[in-house]
């Protein structure tokens, strides 16, 4: 599949789902559903510079340290819980979860119930919900030591998720 890949017989797109399928990935279940990276780092120009690296997420990083306050920040973490506790992690949540999913894909059923369901019943405050790219790169690359989250593959095909066709009182 890396020779396909290479050779240009499949795309990213496809060699990222054959990952995600071979990792026991299936958009049958929330808790293991299919991960893509962020690929962008640039959410503020108007024209993305794409000869520019910084216009890209450094992939050979975790989002844990896309700066290298964040990362200091997480081996400092990661030492004090070595003192404390007998489990040592860098990161204390998941890239992916099914709350995550369900929140990013909001705007679409089954996912509206999903959520609401692992909300207790209701959507969460407007303030914390997706309603934003940018802020929640700012939130997963640099600004909350709780937020590592990757993306889903719908960010790369379904444009659709990113509109309220369905009308929710989202907040």
């Amino acid at each position: 599949c890396f020779l396909s890949l290479q050779k240009r017989e499949i795309s990213n797109f496809d060699y990222l789902m054959y990952l995600n399928t071979l990792a026991g990935r299936s958009y049958n279940d929330y808790m293991q559903y299919p991960v893509f990276p962020w690929v962008l780092a640039d959410y503020h120009s108007e024209t993305l510079n794409l000869t520019d690296p910084h216009t890209f997420r450094d992939l050979s990083k975790p989002m844990g340290a896309q700066t290298v306050e964040r990362k200091q920040k997480f081996i400092q973490r990661f030492n004090e819980v070595e003192k404390n506790l007998s489990a040592q992690c860098h990161y204390c949540t998941h890239y992916s979860s099914a709350i995550i999913v369900a929140s990013y894909l909001v705007r679409m059923e089954p996912f509206t119930q999903t959520f609401c369901s692992l909300q207790g019943g209701s959507f969460d405050v407007a303030d914390r919900m997706f309603h934003s790219v940018r802020s929640t790169w700012e939130s997963a690359s640099r600004d909350n030591m709780s937020d590592v989250r990757e993306l889903t593959p719908e960010f790369f095909y379904l444009p659709e998720f990113l509109t309220n066709a369905n009308h929710f009182e989202l907040g």
